[in-house]
């Protein structure tokens, strides 16, 4: 009997999906291990150039003036707002399909998130509803190139520059990716990344931030840490040099030394997971039931973090998502229900209190303050509750794509004839 036609696992049928995966991420080899073991007999935990010589490298491959290497991806952007002049009584305009640090840096600064729909296609912020929330008091736009797709970026600035919004690149899934053969974070007036242990290059923790703008690079330097205060040409910052703003956002000197050897073989892990999932999208693509994640003509996903499809249940009289899952978790596959909340519908951010200038945990936790009014983004919430996640294979691994193709298509074929 064929393979679509055969009884599914779940009620006692074979596995569609026999060869196991082991998810092998991140990737350490010995180069990292004997490039930390150098720096350490070498060099110490006391010399700080290794940073500088990371930053040079991570500018250099995206083309830019300046890079900052941060604790994290989020640090990064809390050093980008500031670094723009987002502070109290200021809009910051947010995905609301994102990590909660796309947005909860703006509420450190004092200013508000303002949650505006996506597109239902490339799940990044949609240009048209981000037009219909800006204000005089928009500040900033927060670009975040969701999953590895890159923002339509043309669009956004248009809406930006004749008004001097901001644009604020949030890169953290997005390593490698372009925008009309751009990179990702050379575009906007800052770029973001997150270095952390599931990222398409890795430092354990970290992040950076790049720019081609001196006095953003400079700012950002106030906020990060105060020892690199002194080595600024802005006087009036420069004299900040005893104290800073009281942060301390710099990389650890490991992380960064981790980071030297990850960047130079983010080409390559770039180019397997574009094969592998390239792979995967076509075979998916006829499948009914599923629609593999779109990418748009003028992108390339780069990093690829995340691979995240939309569960179609009109297509195959399908059930609800969960049990869909367990259809296909049964099967072998390694399927979840995507795991980022919708922010705007998240308390920290309904509640003014929670998110109020100049005090933004005030309030949290504790008694709950009174509730505001939740935006309508009607497109987010009709996609959200059918996004289904899948690994991001790394390594090749042509024949497992074969079989998660295979169990899809089995899954479809039993669900209609049911």
């Amino acid at each position: 009997m064929a393979l679509q036609r055969a009884k599914l696992a779940i009620n006692g049928g074979s596995l569609a999906v026999t060869i196991e995966y082991q998810v092998r991420w991140p990737r350490i080899t010995d180069e990292e291990i004997g490039a930390i073991e150098s720096y350490l007999r070498e060099r110490g935990l006391s010399d700080y150039g290794v940073l500088e010589e990371f930053e040079k490298a991570f500018a250099d491959y995206h083309g830019v003036s300046y890079a900052l290497a941060t604790n994290n991806g989020t640090s990064a952007l809390h050093c980008a707002l500031f670094a723009v002049g987002v502070g109290p009584g200021d809009e910051v305009i947010v995905p609301t399909y994102t990590w909660l640090a796309s947005a909860t840096p703006a509420v450190a600064c004092g200013a508000v998130p303002v949650f505006c729909d996506i597109d239902p296609h490339t799940l990044t912020m949609y240009p048209e509803d981000v037009a219909r929330r800006i204000t005089p008091r928009t500040k900033a736009i927060m670009a975040v190139h969701l999953w590895g797709h890159p923002v339509d970026m043309d669009d956004i600035l248009e809406l930006a520059r004749p008004r001097g919004i901001a644009v604020i690149e949030d890169c953290s899934h997005a390593h490698g990716s372009t925008y009309k053969g751009k990179l990702v974070g050379t575009i906007g007036d800052v770029g973001c990344f997150s270095l952390q242990a599931s990222k398409a290059m890795v430092a354990g923790e970290g992040g950076v931030l790049i720019t081609n703008e001196e006095g953003c690079w400079e700012r950002a330097v106030c906020l990060y840490d105060h020892a690199r205060i002194g080595t600024l040409s802005d006087e009036v910052l420069s004299s900040y040099r005893g104290t800073g703003l009281g942060f301390k956002y710099r990389m650890h000197q490991l992380a960064a030394v981790l980071g030297k050897v990850q960047l130079a073989h983010l080409d390559e892990v770039i180019t397997s997971r574009m094969e592998n999932l390239n792979y995967l999208s076509e075979g998916l693509r006829d499948v009914p039931g599923i629609e593999p994640p779109y990418t748009a003509p003028e992108v390339t996903r780069g990093g690829w973090y995340g691979y995240v499809c939309q569960y179609k249940p009109e297509e195959i009289e399908g059930p609800r998502r969960e049990r869909y899952v367990e259809i296909l978790q049964a099967e072998g596959v390694q399927i979840h229900p995507q795991r980022y909340p919708l922010l705007h519908r998240q308390p920290f951010f309904i509640e003014r209190e929670a998110c109020g200038l100049g005090y933004p945990y005030r309030g949290f936790p504790g008694e709950r303050p009174v509730r505001g009014p939740v935006p309508e983004l009607p497109q987010a919430e009709a996609v959200h509750p059918y996004l289904v996640s899948l690994p991001t294979f790394v390594e090749p691994c042509k024949p497992l794509l074969d079989q998660y193709i295979a169990a899809f298509a089995k899954v479809a074929e039993a669900l209609i004839r049911h």
